[in-house]
């Protein structure tokens, strides 16, 4: 009994320890509200791969859609809103997450440019060696670059 009470509590300290990521909003840079729709499209995207990916639950954890959409409601956090970088660490803050993936897109010559990062939530710093910048697609066709980000993101998650 006290064998089994032991390997219990090792596991739950073992998942307790694992790194848990946040996703959030993606902040529009373009200006055009119609592209709003674009920030938290990109971003539930992004999740679903992350939780599908290998490593997800043995290197990191995401932080489940509700809970983010929670969080996201108490903040009334905007990816339009001036106060969105100071709203958003707020938010990242109550998560109690070890990373934060966001980043910006806009268009330009009729492509959207799309610009991802992990943030270290400890220093909120972004790991430049391990973002996907400068990610271009049509509108309408970003959701295909979305496996390349989390190719690039996914060793920022240690």
């Amino acid at each position: 009994m006290l064998r089994v009470l032991i390997v219990l509590v090792a596991c739950s300290i073992a998942a307790g320890a694992q790194v848990r990521v946040a996703v959030l909003p993606i902040k529009n840079l373009d200006g055009n509200m119609q592209l709003l729709t674009y920030s938290y499209a990109i971003a539930d995207s992004l999740r679903g791969l992350l939780e599908r990916h290998e490593l997800h639950g043995k290197q990191f954890v995401v932080i489940p859609a509700d809970s983010m959409e929670q969080v996201l409601a108490e903040f009334n956090l905007d990816p339009s809103s001036p106060q969105f970088e100071s709203d958003l660490w707020r938010a990242i803050a109550k998560l109690h997450c070890t990373y934060a993936i966001t980043g910006s897109f806009e268009i330009t010559g009729g492509r959207m440019v799309l610009n991802l990062y992990a943030y270290d939530v400890a220093t909120k710093l972004a790991d430049q060696t391990h973002a996907a910048r400068n990610l271009f697609k049509a509108p309408e066709q970003i959701f295909d670059v979305l496996p390349v980000a989390v190719k690039r993101l996914v060793p920022a998650l240690k």
